[in-house]
C-alpha cells in the first residue's frame, strides 16, 4: 500500500477544506437567486471595480464565454453595469450597481455566518498564523508558476 507524505495529506485537506466551503456558500447563494459564477463574479467586480470582461475571467480562472453569461443575466438583474471604455470604445468595463448593496450586504452577512463555523474554536492567535501560513504557501505557488509555469517537476 503507497502511503502518502504528509505534504500530500495537508494538500488534500487544504483542498477538502476549500470545496467544503465552497459548497456551503453556494447552498446559501442560491437561496439568493445566484449561481456560484454569479456570486464569484460579483465578488470579482467587487474587488475590482471597472475591469473588463477578460479580467474577470482571468481572475476566477473561467471562460469568457462563461463570465460573459455571468455578466449578462447580472446586468438584466440591475446588479451589474456596462460601461464603455473612454480611452477604447471597443472595451467595457463591469461595475456594480447601486441595486446590489442589498445583495452585498445579505453575501457578507452571510460570509460572517460561514466563517463563524469555519474558524469555530480557533483563537484569534491561530487565525492569524493560519492566514500566514496560508499567504504562504499562496506565494509559493505563485512563484513556481512565475518561474515554471507551473510545470509539474520531474
Amino acid at each position: 500500500m503507497v502511503s502518502l507524505s504528509r505534504n500530500r495529506v495537508l494538500s488534500f485537506e487544504v483542498m477538502r477544506v476549500s470545496r467544503l466551503i465552497r459548497r456551503r456558500f453556494d447552498r446559501r447563494a442560491r437561496a439568493l437567486g445566484l449561481s456560484r459564477a454569479q456570486w464569484q463574479t460579483i465578488a470579482c467586480v467587487r474587488r475590482s471595480p471597472g475591469a473588463t470582461q477578460r479580467r474577470i475571467a482571468e481572475l476566477l480562472e473561467i471562460g469568457e464565454v462563461a463570465v460573459g453569461r455571468s455578466i449578462d443575466r447580472l446586468v438584466d438583474s440591475g446588479w451589474l453595469e456596462r460601461r464603455v471604455d473612454p480611452s477604447d470604445r471597443r472595451v467595457y468595463r463591469i461595475y456594480l450597481t447601486q441595486a446590489i448593496e442589498p445583495v452585498l450586504d445579505e453575501l457578507a452577512r452571510m460570509s460572517d455566518e460561514e466563517d463563524a463555523v469555519v474558524f469555530h474554536g480557533f483563537s484569534e492567535a491561530e487565525r492569524v498564523q493560519l492566514g500566514k501560513l496560508l499567504g504562504r504557501m499562496a506565494r509559493n505557488i505563485e512563484e513556481d508558476i512565475d518561474e515554471t509555469g507551473g510545470a509539474d517537476a520531474g
